[in-house]
């Protein structure tokens, strides 16, 4: 979220996952009024439900001015001291404020005003209309019902809305960040069909300069081919036309060590160029930098950018130095490999797919990769490749003190064996078969860490090319990253889902009627999954379904939930909105689609007259049907405001009255054996 552009990105997701509608909800629920700011205080929504004496205050220029000024104050005090702040605003009423962070850094403010700590002095309230230019007496007529509340609740009420908006933020900005991958591989596949679409070397040199400073943050690459005396070269910069000039300076400063970054030296200071250089052979000594016009203390290439550049270095030279049709081949598994990372958080399917592609462009006979245990400190089998019968077994979890597996793990390098028969005894593997006479391995690592380890066998000796080796490494970093993002979706999913369902809590407790409902109907509804024979995924998703069917009900007043009487039609309106309200807070959670429509759909009837859609039959989701009538006969056998509960025969013979109208008739005769057997 560092520049406008991805500012701009940010906040239209927070718009598209209702950020406003859900805070006007938790408003609804707490009673308080919230809203969510930038670091200096600048609103990114509006303020939910203010008191009328905010409003009045608010409608007036000067009002509104020092209630701005004050959230500025506040806002920034918090960002300053990291923690929250509390103070009271010009008029005299409560603001606290939380910072909202992500990885240490202060991306938003949340505030909770319009209450009052103590009583307002209403001698103040008259002097205060004045200034303002406010009717006095209805000024103060408003300060009387300014709610009062002790600190101790506002606290809990703004860091209740606090943890969900700081997981909403965070899940928004893993999806900003999968994102700006996304878009930074688009950069690989154009690079990827500039080099597949030319034999030439120089046209593959004037294409990739125009493309790369895009993806890698750069202004502009310089190709140089050494060993040439006077080589020449071209500058393509975002900003310039292209130049020519003496290769003698860039030489100088771009024929280091790989991966070095130097200046290049007969420049003034302000227009000195930053080289990243990746120095390779193929054909000729081929020498690719790519260049950033900034003074050289500002100079500074990111470890994503580093990282970028190295493994389009590698790149670069296997397009060039086998063949074209070959390494396209191998390019093209490349991205395919790295979309699948950015798009999917199935890890399986990823290692596997990883796993073919290694069968596929190397020739790969057997491999396996496996993932540490950081617990047991074992290394455990997630995938393996056409293993021989043959071979023994892989065991499912070893050992690597001692091993190849061991050596990798702790110096976090690829080791390569080219006859084990011949090799050194100490470098041996935690399993082995005469049939594996040659192991390259390579660390599963993201972020400095590493993960695993990917390993392949050869039935014979193997000379291992840098380029192969090259080409694992790439592919094991991308199943690390892959690891890693599972990993924070699904620790953020959890956060999310424990702040769900807290507020699913906090709405049960206000309804003695209600208390426990929902998890009566996640068993019941799990049950008939299971008579209805539905696998063990759907039976949990059901469940999860059931658990929070009724969390749009925060957005339900309160009054309308506990009345009564009979409900107006806005009532009734109001009450069957619950059902959007709640797939809308469920979707930022990432849960499956299944979760949210049987959310969505739990109050629609079997033949058409249900709500929010009004659908029929089949075209209801089977674990929607299934809510609907363990939903149905829960309400029924429980106590409400405007009746006793019904007898459990009675409520039986209500369910075959309106099985094929209400209910799907196959959902009825499972919960009624389900019924027998709970007898």
């Amino acid at each position: 979220m560092q520049n406008e552009s991805s500012l701009l990105h940010f906040k239209e997701l927070l718009e598209e996952a209702g950020l406003q509608q859900i805070q006007e909800r938790v408003s609804i629920v707490t009673g308080l009024a919230v809203l969510v700011t930038d670091p200096e205080g600048k609103p990114i929504s509006r303020a939910s439900i203010p008191c009328s004496f905010c409003t009045m205050v608010n409608n007036t220029d000067s009002g509104r001015l020092r209630c701005m000024a004050s959230r500025n104050e506040l806002a920034k005090a918090a960002v300053k001291s990291g923690q929250p702040s509390l103070q009271l605003c010009h008029s005299g009423l409560a603001q606290i404020a939380l910072p909202i962070k992500i990885k240490s850094e202060t991306v938003a403010v949340t505030i909770g005003e319009g209450v009052s700590l103590k009583p307002l002095s209403l001698e103040m309230v008259p002097e205060l209309a004045r200034e303002l230019g406010i009717n006095g007496k209805e000024l103060t007529e408003a300060a009387r019902v300014i709610p009062v509340w002790t600190e101790e609740r506002l606290r809990e009420a703004v860091e209740l809305f606090h943890a969900f908006t700081s997981t909403l933020f965070r899940l928004l900005n893993s999806r900003q960040q999968l994102w700006e991958k996304v878009e930074e591989l688009k950069g690989w596949f154009e690079l990827s069909q500039a080099v597949s679409s030319s034999l030439s070397l120089s046209e593959v040199a004037k294409r990739v300069p125009e493309i790369v400073p895009g993806v890698a943050g750069a202004t502009g690459g310089l190709p140089v081919k050494l060993p040439q005396e006077s080589p020449e070269f071209a500058v393509s910069d975002t900003n310039q036309e292209p130049r020519g000039g003496s290769g003698k300076e860039f030489v100088e400063g771009a024929t280091g060590e790989a991966n070095e970054l130097r200046h290049l030296g007969s420049r003034t200071v302000e227009e000195r160029l930053a080289a990243f250089s990746l120095p390779r052979e193929v054909w000729e000594k081929i020498t690719r930098a790519f260049t950033h016009p900034v003074k050289p203390e500002d100079v500074k290439f990111g470890e994503d950018e580093a990282r970028f550049l190295s493994v389009l270095g590698t790149s670069f030279a296997l397009a060039l130095d086998r063949g074209l049709e070959e390494h396209a081949a191998m390019l093209k598994q490349l991205i395919e490999v790295g979309q699948l990372v950015s798009s999917s958080l199935e890890i399986d399917a990823i290692m596997r797919y990883a796993l073919q592609s290694l069968k596929e462009v190397l020739g790969a006979k057997w491999c396996a990769l496996r993932l540490l245990d950081e617990q047991t400190g074992e290394l455990v089998l997630k995938a393996n490749l056409e293993m021989s019968e043959d071979l023994p077994a892989e065991p499912e979890r070893v050992r690597a003190e001692g091993t190849i597996l061991g050596e990798v793990l702790k110096t976090a390098r690829p080791l390569i064996v080219e006859d084990l028969a011949k090799g050194d005894p100490s470098l041996r593997l935690p399993y082995y078969s005469e049939e594996m006479r040659s192991v390259a391995v390579v660390p599963v690592q993201a972020r400095g860490k590493v993960l695993g380890t990917l390993t392949v066998y050869t039935s014979s000796p193997h000379n291992w090319k840098e380029d192969t080796i090259g080409y694992l490494a790439i592919i094991a970093s991308q199943v690390g990253l892959a690891v890693e993002n599972a990993k924070l979706y699904e620790s953020l999913r959890e956060n999310y889902m424990s702040v769900v369902r807290a507020l699913a809590a906090a709405l049960e407790a206000k309804d003695k009627y209600t208390q426990g409902h929902s998890l009566r109907v996640a068993r019941w509804a799990k049950a008939v999954a299971r008579k209805m024979g539905l696998s063990e995924k759907e039976q949990e998703m059901v469940y999860i379904g059931g658990l929070l069917h009724d969390i749009g009900k925060v957005g339900v007043r309160e009054y309308i939930l506990l009345k009564a009487d009979r409900l107006t039609e806005e009532e009734k309106k109001e009450i069957q909105s619950h059902p959007c309200v709640g797939a809308k807070i469920l979707e930022p959670a990432k849960l499956p689609q299944e979760v949210v429509e049987a959310v969505l759909y739990h109050h629609e009837d079997y033949d058409g007259g249900g709500y929010p859609e009004g659908i029929a039959g089949d075209k209801i989701p089977l674990l929607a049907r299934i809510i609907r009538v363990v939903d149905s006969y829960d309400a029924m056998t429980s106590d409400r405001p405007y009746r006793q509960a019904f007898s459990r025969q009675w409520v039986i013979e209500e369910l075959n009255r309106c099985s094929g109208k209400q209910f799907d008739p196959e959902v009825v005769e499972a919960m009624k054996k389900v019924l027998e057997e709970d007898l």
